[in-house]
């Protein structure tokens, strides 16, 4: 058995972000304020967004649909300034080169203007400049391979080797483009995106990058810049001296109400069904509803744990009333809790354990909040947290500017446990 055999066209639980698209806009539920905010701020130049949110609540989802929406009321009405939707998401990492992050950023900012130039001109004559026109009709850049841009012209190829074009060449050739089709800020912007700034290992590190940044990169004409992070990380960014006056303050993103989550599970069921077909789902919207609240309204560990238990009953008889349905459910996931537990607490100490369900009851916390679980010192409780993180109990991003700041934070896989722990306290 398989989703197609459900009658779905692919998994309808899939847990990356959704696109800027039509298909992403549908999906997305619960989330009207924090799109408008965003939209808000997105249209508004001089300032970048900040999204900010506990791990796996849906920031990306957000961005990317705000993004598509200012494009799409554009494309069809023509109202509001152009805002493009840039392809790709992007991370930094600690150890990569700035020089090289902003080229890999101006050839997707490229190739998103390629992709979005047929529909932009359909309904923008402004954009049919004989700039543009050369663009399309030329040589186009397709990949970067072995130290060298990689150029396609109908069926030929060609190879330009000069370091000159690869740095100089292609970042003032995407200004030019840029600036050609937003002449001025009112105009729009290309949205491009910084994700999961917390992989940057702590706020400081983040700064750092941010701030130098900030003028090769940021202040280029025709692009709009959205940064998103887990909790703490922003604030930290935020209260750079360099970066004052550049960012605005964070939209925090928290898990939608519980009147949204039958509709986020109906919103799959819709988007992901085969045309013309009723499908079939072995998890009833009670059963969704109770997953949601089991993991705290982290998204994308409901995603995959609905995934898993989809998957689960592929090999085994599907169960058809709604009673049937709740009850597997249930003992599926009491089971899956169980074991998650018992793999936990192979590898931790009992003092681990109680600082975990003390963290649980806390839902968030800071390592300055030590004496609440019994410590002397951060020092004291460090060990502890660092054993619950290595089980991937616990998650936690540094911030040495405030160790006060609220940022640690039970993972999906926490939630499993603290369930198995409620369990057994009831059976008792």
């Amino acid at each position: 058995m398989s989703y197609t055999d459900w009658g779905f066209r692919s998994a309808p639980f899939q847990t990356s972000p959704l696109p800027p698209s039509e298909q992403g806009a549908r999906l997305l539920v619960g989330r009207d304020a924090a799109l408008r905010s965003l939209m808000g701020k997105i249209e508004t130049s001089g300032k970048m967004p900040t999204i900010e949110g506990l791990n796996g609540v849906g920031k990306t989802s957000v961005v990317n649909v705000a993004s598509y929406k200012l494009f799409n009321r554009h494309v069809t009405t023509g109202e509001g300034a152009l805002f493009i939707p840039c392809r790709k998401v992007f991370q930094l990492d600690p150890n990569r080169d700035l020089q090289e992050f902003i080229l890999a950023v101006l050839m997707e900012v490229a190739q998103t203007l390629i992709q979005a130039a047929e529909p932009i001109m359909v309904h923008g004559h402004w954009l049919q400049t004989k700039e543009l026109d050369r663009w399309l009709n030329k040589p186009q850049l397709v990949s970067f391979q072995g130290g060298a841009w990689v150029v396609q012209a109908g069926i030929q190829q060609e190879t330009n080797t000069g370091t000159g074009f690869e740095k100089s060449g292609l970042k003032k050739a995407v200004i030019a483009w840029l600036e050609q089709i937003f002449p001025d800020p009112e105009a729009g912007g290309v949205v491009c995106t910084i994700d999961n700034l917390e992989l940057l290992q702590s706020s400081e590190t983040a700064r750092t990058k941010l701030e130098q940044l900030r003028d090769e990169l940021f202040n280029i004409p025709g692009l709009r810049w959205v940064l998103c992070g887990s909790l703490g990380i922003i604030f930290g960014v935020v209260s750079s001296p360099r970066l004052d006056g550049y960012l605005h303050k964070p939209i925090e993103i928290s898990e939608i109400g519980g009147e949204h989550v039958g509709d986020l599970l109906q919103s799959r069921i819709l988007g992901y069904a085969r045309h013309g077909e009723t499908p079939y789902l072995p998890l009833t919207t009670r059963s969704f509803e109770n997953l949601y609240q089991v993991l705290h309204g982290n998204l994308r560990s409901v995603l995959n744990q609905a995934d898993e238990y989809c998957q689960w009953m592929f090999d085994r008889i599907a169960p058809t009333t709604d009673v049937d349905k709740e009850e597997t459910f249930d003992m599926w996931l009491s089971n899956q809790a169980a074991e998650v537990f018992e793999a936990a607490r192979a590898q931790l100490r009992p003092k681990p354990l109680e600082v975990f369900q003390t963290a649980c009851e806390k839902v968030l916390f800071s390592p300055g909040d030590f004496a609440d679980f019994g410590f002397s010192s951060v020092q004291a409780i460090r060990p502890h947290i660092r054993d619950l993180e290595s089980v991937n109990l616990l998650v936690s991003t540094q911030d040495e500017g405030d160790k006060r700041r609220k940022t640690i934070q039970v993972t999906g896989q926490g939630w499993l446990v603290k369930h198995h722990l409620d369990q057994k306290k009831q059976s008792f």
